[in-house]
């Protein structure tokens, strides 16, 4: 019999610092910066914080609504300044 595997533990990730609306964090022996509007509310310096991602869909293009549009309201004469 197969033994279930448990889903991996959630990263922790320690606030080292916050200044000029950028965060430090620390994981294990990682360090990089991220935006401090990314942090859940009443995170600060020295608080930890565990990590969850997930793979999500890509969100739809504006470009393609805009080129539609744009072809859309196109008359197909010259091109008016």
């Amino acid at each position: 019999m197969k033994k279930q595997q448990s889903p991996p533990a959630e990263p922790l990730l320690f606030v080292d610092a916050i200044e000029e609306g950028r965060a430090s964090l620390l994981l294990d022996e990682d360090a990089f910066t991220v935006p401090a509007s990314l942090l859940p509310a009443g995170a600060r310096a020295g608080s930890w914080l565990s990590l969850s991602l997930r793979v999500v869909p890509a969100p739809p293009s504006r470009a393609d609504a805009i080129r539609k549009k744009l072809a859309r309201d196109d008359d197909g004469g010259p091109i008016k300044l």
